[in-house]
């Protein structure tokens, strides 16, 4: 839009030289630094004489400069502003001029001051967001500088003005500090109270805040996470200081406050603040006196444990920093993948973390199901191949994973006749001329890797993808002259049928063979499982259960997750269209099985993948792997789970359990790299 208005051929000059400079603002923020260096020169060019544009241009030019050049160009710059007559201008450059200043630290401290403090006094009252802001800048120095009581006056007068235009943006952040400021202080109850202040307004305005940050970062993560964990971290520590009945509003307020969080994450990996609907009303603790539920909080300094069930809630905190506890998780889902020997030592000790503290409370209560709500880096490693020093948590449990409380609705399955849409792909088709392109050429250079290297069954169900290539890092791929590499290298006949090779699955024929014996399907195979045919037949008849045998991706994003059919590719919004129509509004699928998806490895939010596609598809629960599993291995795990499920009074959680303990006790599987990443999430029933 900045460029149409630039290009317009508009003759009023002002407003062309503000819209480069806008664009040259937003480009810089983008990381492209040569394109708005020459922008801000041209709008420079056009400004002429006007000391007002030309100030507000070199503002602009000064944050690109290196830092050690930066503090001689803003104090030429403030000799400037004192040519500027309109108030409100000059106080906007002020503060501009202060911001930067502040960057600088030390060197750019008394500026910074000098700054925000004449920008306050250029608007006094009349400008109450303004002034709000001179106040707000001049509180954050004062907090650097550890002055908390001329801080926190400061703090209350900026809270004063923004609060007369209930300016929720600059509010959260000065209710922020305000807490911050009362803690350091030990004033508790205050900081508890200005914490949940900026909480509120982070809420009333949660909608428009943008999901993406600088880089593709998650806003909520980088940005506002640390208000909601500022909170809970109070509330715990409140609570830990309580005894019997009083305990429990402190610990609940600390977990609806976390579940905040999870929520947000949600919705930065499915792109969109409306994504995710919470289900206030959905007491997960009371659905069944067996159930107990285990909801870990990393905290910088300590591991908080919230156990609850029934009515009950316990907590359980472990002296361990939330780094070492996150190295710990990272080196485990790492072995795991590659099934090596040291997993056992590293999951012992994370259970004893986990797992151990709350253990006499679990056989009080004679718990046979957990359902674990795993934060952060803790989604990465499945809780089933946790070990006691004797079992695996497993043998002792059934475990589902939730990536919430309130995301899903708890109700028992629908014992009205498994039906199920059998789609399988065991040898591709033209979908290898539909995938991403950067996909391909991921798996160009990937080479033939297929998973993990275990000696008795070398086929695994891994794309031969490098890792460092087709997630995250592929922004580096992305650089290169993709379109023409690619396509160059699918009009080669050797490359295209290798690629079709290398996407092969012969153990999905074995699997989907051995569910048609089971269970009563419809089936789409190969070259019947065409995107078409497969949108076709899910909404022909309402299916208990969607079970898809093919090549899946979760990315950290919903855009860079997928399943391969036939002829094609079908992403997280087609799938939710499918799952969402008529026909299952009233009977909503029980149960979504990807049994041949991987998730990107080492990062913490691609795991939310599988959650994802159930939310958004309004599915009830979604069975899949944390990593790509063999195909003997998978295909006799899925054959013993519907075999399970078919009994009548069996949850779904209960017969991945039974399916996970037969391989468990055949040796050639007892590796957790066989059967513990298949994961239940949502509705465990």
């Amino acid at each position: 839009l900045l460029r149409q208005a630039i290009a317009s051929g508009n003759n009023d000059v002002k407003d062309r030289v503000r819209w480069m400079a806008t664009l040259a603002e937003l480009q810089n923020n983008r990381g492209r630094v040569e394109e708005a260096r020459s922008l801000y020169g041209d709008a420079l060019k056009l400004a002429g004489s006007d000391q007002e544009l030309i100030v507000g241009i070199r503002l602009g030019q000064a944050a690109l400069l290196p830092t050690e050049q930066r503090l001689a160009e803003l104090l030429r710059i403030r000799d400037m502003s004192g040519g500027i007559v309109d108030p409100v201008v000059r106080a906007r450059y002020l503060l501009n001029l202060g911001a930067q200043a502040k960057r600088l630290n030390a060197a750019g401290l008394k500026l910074a001051y000098e700054s925000f403090e004449q920008a306050r006094q250029t608007v006094a009252e009349k400008q109450p967001r303004l002034l709000a802001e001179s106040l707000d800048g001049l509180a954050q120095l004062y907090e650097d500088q550890k002055r908390y009581e001329e801080a926190l006056r400061l703090n209350r007068q900026a809270i004063q003005s923004a609060q007369s235009i209930e300016a929720h943006d600059l509010l959260l952040e000065m209710e922020w500090r305000q807490g911050r400021l009362y803690r350091s202080q030990q004033q508790i109850p205050e900081a508890i109270a200005a914490y949940q202040n900026a909480v509120e307004h982070i809420e009333a305005i949660r909608q428009d805040i943008p999901v993406e940050y600088h880089n593709g970062r998650s806003s909520f993560r980088e940005v506002l996470e640390p208000v909601y964990l500022g909170l809970a971290d109070l509330l715990l520590a409140q609570a830990s200081h309580q005894n019997g009945e009083s305990k429990i509003p402190l610990l609940r307020r600390a977990r609806e406050t976390v579940e905040l969080i999870k929520q947000s994450e949600l919705e930065d990996f499915l792109g969109g603040r409306c994504s995710v609907h919470s289900s206030k009303n959905a007491l997960l603790e009371a659905i069944e006196p067996t159930t107990a539920i285990i909801y870990p909080i990393l905290l910088p300094d300590r591991l908080e444990l919230l156990v609850s069930s029934g009515n009950e809630i316990r907590q359980y905190t472990q002296t361990v920093q939330a780094a070492t506890l996150q190295s710990l998780a990272q080196h485990l889902a790492r072995s795991l993948r590659k099934g090596k020997e040291d997993a056992k030592p590293i999951s012992q000790q994370l259970y004893r973390w986990l797992i151990a503290p709350v253990e006499p409370w679990l056989h009080q209560h004679r718990v046979q199901t957990l359902v674990m709500v795993p934060d952060g880096v803790l989604r990465l490693i499945p809780p089933a191949a946790l070990h006691d020093g004797e079992h695996y948590l497993i043998e002792n449990y059934a475990v589902a994973i939730s990536p919430g409380l309130t995301l899903f609705e708890p109700s028992p399955l629908q014992q009205r006749g498994i039906k199920v849409l059998l789609a399988g792909m065991s040898e591709p088709g033209s979908v290898v001329e539909h995938l991403p392109r950067i996909f391909v050429q991921a798996m160009a250079r990937g080479g033939s890797a297929r998973g993990a290297d275990m000696d008795d069954m070398p086929r695994s169900r891994a794309l031969p993808v490098s890792q460092d290539e087709s997630g995250d890092n592929a922004e580096q791929t992305r650089k290169l002259d993709v379109e023409r590499d690619v396509e160059s290298l699918m009009r080669d006949p050797v490359f295209h049928q290798k690629l079709k090779e290398q996407l092969s699955l012969p153990g999905v024929a074995e699997e989907i063979d051995n569910l048609q014996h089971l269970i009563p399907n419809t089936l789409l195979m190969n070259g019947g499982f065409t995107v078409d045919a497969f949108k076709q037949q899910a909404v022909r008849e309402p299916y208990s259960v969607v079970h898809v045998a093919s090549h899946g991706v979760f990315g950290k994003t919903a855009d860079t997750s997928f399943l391969m059919a036939y002829d094609g590719v079908i992403n997280i919004d087609e799938l939710e269209m499918l799952l969402k129509s008529d026909k299952f509004a009233k009977q909503p699928v029980e149960l979504l099985t990807l049994s041949a998806c991987q998730t990107a490895e080492g990062d913490d939010r691609a795991p939310l993948g599988l959650s994802g596609i159930a939310l958004k598809a309004k599915v009830r629960s979604a069975l899949g792997t944390l990593w790509p599993v063999s195909d003997e291995a998978a295909s006799q795990l899925m054959a013993e789970f519907y075999k399970a499920l078919s009994k009548p009074g069996i949850s779904k959680v209960q017969a991945l359990r039974q399916a996970q303990i037969v391989l468990l006790k055949q040796q050639k599987l007892e590796n957790p790299f066989y059967w513990s990443p298949f994961i239940l999430a949502g509705n465990w029933l």
